[in-house]
């Protein structure tokens, strides 16, 4: 069975799933909300569609690993890898169906809720669309490597925690708080925009790895 294959399985399994459905319309509806919120506050320093990508990213982020942690952790449970393993799949390919899943899933909905974030700035600011649309590439990917640092870290807490419990205290204290390193510089002015790009890449693959590692150790 191949890694496209599994993908498929798993988008399918995922995007019909009623958190990715909150997801698509829980973190747009909460840059409305942000919105209304903040409607008196003189907006200055950071884009609205800026700050609106690191909240999504943190929620989102949050809810894709804690999702992947239970997920695995149950089939994990009920020992669904007996009937993959039996076949010819390879583990490595079950590890990265799962991430591909989560993380195009939530990464759409992080999109949307950041292009709702720059429409509010076009009607409440006096910035020029040249300079607005120039805000959505840094935006995105500040949201896709934190998400991307999320999900992964998501599966290599489920395929190591013993328990369900365990696993989501550690996607709340270490995986949420992991995420943060890839935009750390952005915010302390000390790099570019575009600089999560190489923490949220070499995080990920590191963390992707030692999942397939800890997959692979297992006997099922």
């Amino acid at each position: 069975m191949s890694l496209a294959i599994l993908f498929k399985d798993e988008l399918n399994g995922f995007y019909r799933s009623k958190v990715m459905l909150f997801l698509w319309v829980g973190l747009p509806a909460l840059a409305i909300i942000l919105y209304i919120a903040t409607s008196g506050v003189d907006q200055e320093g950071i884009p609205f569609s800026s700050f609106t990508a690191l909240l999504v990213s943190v929620i989102g982020g949050v809810i894709s690993a804690a999702m992947l942690t239970v997920g695995i952790i149950n089939e994990r449970e009920k020992h669904v890898y007996d009937l993959f393993l039996i076949r010819p799949v390879k583990r490595h390919s079950i590890v990265l169906s799962k991430f591909l899943a989560v993380y195009l899933c939530v990464v759409v909905a992080a999109v949307a809720a950041i292009m709702l974030g720059v429409a509010v700035d076009h009607f409440r600011s006096d910035l020029s669309s040249a300079t607005l649309f120039s805000n959505i590439l840094p935006a995105i990917i500040i949201a896709a490597s934190m998400i991307a640092i999320s999900c992964s870290a998501g599966i290599l807490i489920g395929m190591s925690s013993p328990s369900v419990l365990v696993g989501v205290i550690l996607v709340i204290y270490g995986a949420n708080q992991l995420s943060t390193v890839a935009v750390l510089p952005v915010l302390t002015a000390s790099s570019d925009e575009y600089f999560p790009l190489i923490p949220g890449l070499a995080i990920t693959v590191v963390l992707l790895l030692m999942a397939i590692w800890v997959f692979n150790r297992k006997q099922l």
